[in-house]
């Protein structure tokens, strides 16, 4: 089972994104990576241990 679904609130745990809202936009089901919109703009793969639910 997944641990997170599109559109999602999520913020990584680490790296130059941690303190920034990010929503879950696809799943690559190949390696399990998501992959997170921060704004407009930017975009980044995270696996499911590298993310946390945006609280």
């Amino acid at each position: 089972m997944d641990e997170y679904a599109i559109g999602d609130g999520v913020r990584a745990k680490d790296g130059p994104m941690t303190h920034q809202y990010g929503t879950v936009a696809f799943l690559r089901e190949d390696d399990g990576t998501y992959l997170v919109r921060f704004g407009g703009a930017q975009q980044m793969y995270f696996r499911a241990d590298e993310l946390e639910p945006w609280a």
